[in-house]
């Protein structure tokens, strides 16, 4: 289970608002998994929560990480365009009921894997650049 602490902070109330929710949609899909995957309407309202919030909030934080001079603000747009890439895979392979399951095992160690080494290690460094 991963829980939210101030030092995550990016210095902007509206990306820590969508980064604790990522928080807890990825704590979400671990009891999804764990419940034995729930029904399929369940999973494919998972996958379109995720696929809108890679719209809205790599944009938003691109944007900011532009605006506040981020350092690693190419660093971090390179990672999110392989997170698409690798969210767009696990997207197809979640459609096939056969890998479905799998799929969604594997989406969500991803999740726990880029909140453990990129929100927690490359969107903190914001922070400094917004005070």
């Amino acid at each position: 289970m991963l829980i939210w602490d101030e030092k995550y902070s990016t210095g902007v109330a509206q990306l820590d608002k969508q980064h604790k929710s990522l928080f807890q949609y990825t704590n979400d899909l671990g009891e999804h998994i764990k419940n034995n995957f729930g029904s399929q309407e369940t999973t494919n309202n998972m996958v379109q929560f995720l696929e809108r919030y890679i719209k809205a909030h790599f944009n938003q934080e691109e944007a900011c990480m532009h605006k506040y001079l981020c350092p690693i603000a190419t660093k971090n747009k390179d990672a999110h365009q392989k997170f698409i890439l690798t969210f767009k895979a696990a997207q197809e392979k979640i459609k096939n009921e056969k890998t479905s399951n799998k799929a969604l095992k594997e989406l969500h160690c991803f999740l726990e894997k880029w909140i453990r080494e990129h929100l927690c290690k490359i969107d903190v460094q914001l922070k400094p650049c917004v005070h």
